[in-house]
Protein backbone atom coordinates (compact mmCIF):
# COMPACT_ATOMS: atom_id res chain seq x y z
CA UNK A 1 0.00 0.00 0.00
CA UNK A 2 2.75 2.16 -0.56
CA UNK A 3 2.34 2.80 -3.88
CA UNK A 4 -0.64 5.52 -4.62
CA UNK A 5 -1.62 3.99 -7.65
CA UNK A 6 -2.35 0.87 -5.68
CA UNK A 7 -3.81 2.27 -2.91
CA UNK A 8 -6.01 4.30 -5.05
CA UNK A 9 -6.89 1.48 -6.86
CA UNK A 10 -7.70 -0.77 -4.02
CA UNK A 11 -10.25 2.01 -2.59
CA UNK A 12 -12.09 2.74 -5.96
CA UNK A 13 -12.65 -1.08 -6.82
CA UNK A 14 -14.07 -1.39 -3.48
CA UNK A 15 -16.78 1.59 -3.83
CA UNK A 16 -14.75 4.22 -1.62
CA UNK A 17 -14.52 8.00 -2.38
CA UNK A 18 -10.65 7.98 -2.57
CA UNK A 19 -10.74 11.20 -3.58
CA UNK A 20 -12.71 12.62 -0.98
CA UNK A 21 -11.44 10.17 1.73
CA UNK A 22 -7.48 12.11 0.62
CA UNK A 23 -8.95 15.22 1.14
CA UNK A 24 -10.38 13.99 4.32
CA UNK A 25 -7.05 12.92 5.41
CA UNK A 26 -5.61 16.13 4.75
CA UNK A 27 -7.85 18.13 7.12
CA UNK A 28 -5.87 19.27 10.21
CA UNK A 29 -8.55 18.17 12.68
CA UNK A 30 -8.33 14.28 11.02
CA UNK A 31 -4.37 14.62 11.62
CA UNK A 32 -4.42 16.42 14.88
CA UNK A 33 -7.00 12.77 15.53
CA UNK A 34 -4.33 10.93 14.17
CA UNK A 35 -1.42 11.70 16.76
CA UNK A 36 -3.60 11.36 19.25
CA UNK A 37 -4.89 7.71 19.15
CA UNK A 38 -0.99 7.01 17.82
CA UNK A 39 0.14 8.78 20.98
CA UNK A 40 -3.06 6.44 23.28
CA UNK A 41 -1.42 3.47 21.39
CA UNK A 42 2.14 4.15 22.32
CA UNK A 43 0.92 4.90 26.34
CA UNK A 44 -0.87 1.26 25.98
CA UNK A 45 1.60 -0.45 24.68
CA UNK A 46 1.55 -0.89 21.08
CA UNK A 47 4.86 -1.29 19.50
CA UNK A 48 3.99 -1.99 15.54
CA UNK A 49 1.06 -2.14 13.63
CA UNK A 50 -1.21 -3.25 13.07
CA UNK A 51 -1.65 -3.63 16.59
CA UNK A 52 -5.70 -3.88 17.92
CA UNK A 53 -7.30 -2.97 21.35
CA UNK A 54 -10.48 -4.74 22.28
CA UNK A 55 -10.84 -2.89 25.81
CA UNK A 56 -7.70 -3.25 27.99
CA UNK A 57 -6.34 -6.54 25.76
CA UNK A 58 -4.07 -5.88 23.22
CA UNK A 59 -3.39 -7.92 19.75
CA UNK A 60 -0.90 -7.11 17.28
CA UNK A 61 -0.15 -8.65 13.69
CA UNK A 62 -2.62 -9.98 11.58
CA UNK A 63 -2.26 -13.14 12.62
CA UNK A 64 -4.48 -12.45 15.36
CA UNK A 65 -7.33 -11.08 13.98
CA UNK A 66 -9.29 -14.11 14.80
CA UNK A 67 -8.57 -13.55 18.20
CA UNK A 68 -9.56 -9.64 17.90
CA UNK A 69 -12.80 -10.82 15.97
CA UNK A 70 -13.51 -13.55 18.63
CA UNK A 71 -12.41 -10.89 21.54
CA UNK A 72 -15.26 -8.40 19.89
CA UNK A 73 -18.05 -10.87 20.02
CA UNK A 74 -17.69 -11.98 23.67
CA UNK A 75 -17.27 -8.75 25.19
CA UNK A 76 -20.16 -7.89 22.94
CA UNK A 77 -21.87 -10.76 24.18
CA UNK A 78 -21.28 -9.51 27.84
CA UNK A 79 -22.40 -6.24 27.44
CA UNK A 80 -25.18 -7.33 26.07
CA UNK A 81 -26.14 -9.80 28.72
CA UNK A 82 -25.77 -7.41 31.67
CA UNK A 83 -28.57 -4.76 29.53
CA UNK A 84 -31.20 -7.23 29.15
Amino acid sequence: MDDLEVFRSAFISSGIDIEKLMARAQQDEVKKKLIELTTDAVNRGAFGSPTFFVGREMFFGKDHLRDVEESIVEQTSHVVANTA
